[in-house]
């Protein structure tokens, strides 16, 4: 990251910690980090920058940046293997436990959620009820075989 985004990140995250706080603290060195809802493109962000909010008086700024980078690795792969897009609206929580041997942050309990536009929801219910309907029909063909099978013996 160039110093440049890293001053744009510390503008921002100082703006959040006016605004509105994303993170609980749980512990001693332990948090619990939100990106609240945002677009699925812009999770790695925000989730620096709640993360230098929230940590960047018990943890260096360089350490922050280092290990959400790799956090925010393993959440691009887990939101392409759960084939969320860039607009799909998403939620972020994750447990922050800072190691102060290590120097290291370590990320537990992370809970992505997705949601989903009344369209979408309207889809998904259209689909099922198709399905439904398709095993409701099976499921006579079978009752009624089964009434012929029952009588034939």
């Amino acid at each position: 990251m160039s110093a440049e985004e890293i001053n744009r990140d510390m503008e921002r995250a100082q703006e959040y910690e006016v605004t509105t706080s994303r993170v609980s603290p749980l512990g001693e060195n332990r948090f619990e980090l939100s990106t609240g809802i945002i677009i699925a493109a812009r999770f790695a962000d925000k989730l620096r920058r709640v993360a230098l909010v929230s940590l960047s008086r018990i943890v260096d700024r360089e350490i922050i940046i280092r290990d959400i980078s790799e956090l925010n690795k393993e959440l691009f792969n887990k939101l392409t293997e759960m084939k969320i897009g860039k607009l799909d609206l998403v939620k972020i929580v994750v447990e922050a436990r800072y190691n102060r041997e290590e120097k290291k942050l370590h990320f537990e309990n992370v809970k992505i959620t997705r949601y989903y536009t009344e369209e979408q929801c309207r889809a998904m219910n259209s689909t099922l009820s198709e399905e439904n309907e398709k095993l409701r029909k099976e499921l006579e063909k079978i009752k009624a075989t089964l009434e012929q099978l029952t009588k034939s013996i």
